[in-house]
């Protein structure tokens, strides 16, 4: 079973770290502050107050012996860069760190950091490409790795099968779901439509106007679609 510690149990390192509980990993939570340990200590493998920022505090918890490392310390960026350096030095196989401006992200890299997120730029981007676009309808991360979307299609995809769109090859997407308007007549005669959603359509399965494909891939094809189908629009 793979082995987290994650640093710094604010609102984003709780999340990371019983998130990755959910998906049955093994996880260590640090933090130097006691109350924020209490408050999860009960929710995760192992956790540990103690002050990242000095090596023998890390070596004390056998800090080399997990597969990743998180830093997620988010208000002290020398807190952040120094336990990032110390992880490295101990040799931990994958260092994950988040950065909270442009400095910080430049600073993490240089020192080798294998891969740095934003959250809180990331779901702002994401929010603001959703709001200012007709077609993107959800955007939701389903692991590390990959996430699912809802995305109306756009004019030239009308008509045409899921085969001749060739999405898979295009964008590195899998197209699971297809929600459709279907034409119904009421009882007292009124015309109104319903939605029909077809799992795991067909090759053959022809696009209509209105209809909304549910696609899975990973975060970086998915965006790259989205932004080809706004374009489209």
């Amino acid at each position: 079973m793979r082995q987290f510690a994650v640093f710094g149990m604010g609102v984003f390192g709780v999340s990371v770290a019983l998130n990755l509980m959910k998906e049955g990993m093994e996880v260590i939570a640090v933090d130097n502050h006691e109350k924020n340990i209490e408050m999860i200590k009960n929710d995760v493998t192992e956790a540990a107050v103690l002050d990242s920022t000095k090596e023998e505090a890390l070596r004390a918890i056998d800090i080399s012996r997990v597969d990743c490392a998180i830093v997620c310390i988010g208000d002290d960026l020398e807190a952040s860069i120094l336990t990032s350096l110390l992880l490295k030095k101990l040799e931990v196989p994958k260092i994950i760190a988040r950065a909270n401006s442009k400095a910080h992200r430049e600073i993490l890299s240089l020192i080798g950091v294998d891969e740095i997120v934003s959250p809180e730029e990331e779901m702002g981007e994401r929010l603001a490409r959703r709001l200012s676009s007709a077609h993107i309808l959800h955007h939701l991360d389903i692991s590390e790795e990959h996430t699912i979307a809802e995305i109306v299609v756009c004019d030239s995809f009308i008509g045409k099968t899921l085969k001749e769109l060739n999405l898979r090859s295009r964008f590195d997407v899998n197209v699971v779901g297809i929600k459709k308007k279907v034409p119904q007549v009421t009882d007292t005669g009124e015309n109104i439509f319903i939605e029909k959603y077809l799992d795991f359509p067909s090759p053959d399965n022809i696009i209509g106007e209105g209809d909304i494909l549910v696609i899975v891939g990973n975060e970086r094809a998915v965006s790259d679609f989205e932004r080809f189908v706004e374009r489209e629009k």
